[in-house]
Order: structure tokens, then sequence, then C-alpha cells
């Protein structure tokens, strides 16, 4: 008699955590995630396109993104807010519709902000129950040129200084 051992959420559950460094206070930085003009201005690298970005920024709130890719694909994802600490901390449940197959149901999504400077805040990403490694790799590509987009909103502006 074959007695498989019995599987924990560790065990089939991966995350992704990114940090980054943001020219811009913690508060400016955490509206970059609960205003929806912000978010479409970083959410959606090109070539891709934010088409909604809906947003109840209040802890039970839910909020609505869509994003279309170059030949029309679109990627909506969906989810409610659990935990907001303005300035400080962001968790919100994360649910993907889509082409990719990154379809893995109800994920987290944790965001936390600490001001390392004058209008410098250390961001750091922990994407939660990721359930393999090959959808965990894709999250580290599009949170990676997501994050990207995010530096360049608040990026000093080096034409002004270089002229």
């Amino acid at each position: 008699m074959n007695i498989a051992p019995a599987s924990t959420p560790a065990d089939t559950t991966t995350a992704v955590t990114l940090v980054r460094t943001i020219q811009a206070s913690a508060q400016e930085v955490f509206a970059a995630w609960t205003d929806p003009d912000l978010i479409r201005r970083w959410l959606a690298p090109a070539p891709y396109r934010m088409t909604i970005a809906e947003t109840d920024a209040r802890v039970g709130g839910r909020y609505c993104i869509e994003v279309t890719g170059p030949e029309g694909d679109r990627h909506k994802t969906t989810g409610q807010y659990v935990e907001l600490v303005p300035g400080r901390r962001l968790v919100k449940t994360w649910n993907y519709e889509g082409p990719f197959e990154a379809n893995h149901g109800e994920t987290l999504l944790i965001v936390e902000l600490r001001e390392v400077g004058p209008d410098v805040t250390e961001l750091t990403l922990r994407h939660e129950r990721i359930p393999n490694a090959e959808q965990r790799q894709s999250l580290v590509q599009g949170w990676t040129a997501c994050l990207d987009e995010l530096e360049k909103l608040y990026a000093p502006d080096r034409a002004k200084t270089e002229g």
C-alpha cells in the first residue's frame, strides 16, 4: 500500500519578491498604486496599453484593471483591497483573466514602502500564492517591466537639468 505524504500549501506555492528604489515620497508611490490616473501611466508597459483602471481604494473595496496587448489580446485583473496603510503598505487579492497560462486563481499582492531618504522610497513587492515556477517566472518578467515604468514615472526630468 502506497501512502503519499500529506501536501502542504508551501509545497505547491511560490512567490515573487522584487525590491526597487523610487525617487519619490512613500505617499506619492502609494498613490501610484491606488489612483486610477497614475495607474494608467505605469501599469501597462509598451506595447501594452491600459484600457480600464478603476479603484475603490478602501479595505473591502474592489479594483479592475484591463490591459490590451499589441495583437488586441485582453488581460484583465480584478481583486479586493485587504489592507491599506497610506504611505506604508498595500495588500490586495489578484485575479487574472487572459491569454497567458497564468490563470491560476486568486493570488495575493503585497506592496511595502519605506522612506530611505528625502523623496526616496524603497518599494518591496511580494506576489504570493503562485502555483508553479513557470507562472512565477512570467510574473517576474511582468512586474519587472511594470516597476521599470513606475521608476520612470517619478524619475527626475533630466532634460531640464541637462539643457
